[in-house]
């Protein structure tokens, strides 16, 4: 089977949002450098009804999750398939903006994670509320629970187990159900290296299980 047939089936297949699937997706295989498989995404996303203005912003996400030159590069592959102008950008978020949505996936854990983050590097938790967490997370054209449900998959698809746990609880936290999210988890399985398939394995069981607390 072609990969494009894959990701169609994939995206397709009954009982979830192919819209969702593929955007996630899209961010997911960004996220991973699977730039191969954007081209089919792109079209599989405007097919189920996906608006200029998510794609933009799940190729923009592309920064937090997966850094700025494959944002850059999901960006131009984007931009290279729109048939119209990109949509105006958004307000800015406020200053205070990185922090509410740190809070809003984090919850009781909040302090406790940025104390880690302390740890690593000092001044590493400003770069990240700031960087990441206002400028990318809190902005306008997705709402948090789908942009947890696309860092699901990029997590799962890049295979960092400790972090999809966070933003599992995270997508749980801001609205997604267990099932939401073992149905994004198997739509990544798609693109999922011989590495990935056990975090994803590992994730759905959590799931299944009710081992994720929000």
């Amino acid at each position: 089977m072609s990969l494009p047939q894959q990701l169609a089936m994939a995206v397709r297949r009954p009982g979830g949002d192919p819209g969702l699937r593929s955007l996630a997706l899209l961010h997911g295989a960004c996220c991973a450098g699977r730039f191969d498989a954007v081209p089919t995404l792109l079209e599989l996303a405007a097919s189920a009804g996906v608006t200029d203005v998510a794609l933009l912003e799940a190729c923009l996400q592309v920064v937090a999750y997966g850094g700025f030159p494959r944002a850059i590069e999901g960006l131009g592959l984007l931009a290279r398939q729109r048939r119209g102008p990109p949509p105006p950008p958004p307000p800015e978020p406020s200053p205070a903006a990185g922090r509410a949505t740190w809070d809003a996936i984090y919850r009781e854990q909040a302090e406790e994670v940025l104390a880690g983050l302390a740890a690593v590097a000092p001044g590493f938790p400003e770069l990240v509320l700031d960087g990441a967490y206002r400028r990318i997370l809190a902005r306008e054209g997705l709402p948090l629970r789908e942009r947890e449900l696309l860092g699901v998959a990029a997590l799962a698809l890049m295979a960092l187990p400790a972090p999809l746990s966070s933003h599992v609880r995270g997508a749980l936290r801001n609205g997604s159900s267990p099932e939401a999210v073992i149905d994004i988890l198997d739509t990544a399985r798609a693109l999922a290296t011989p590495e990935a398939l056990p975090v994803i394995d590992q994730a759905v069981d959590r799931l299944s299980r009710n081992v994720y607390r929000p």
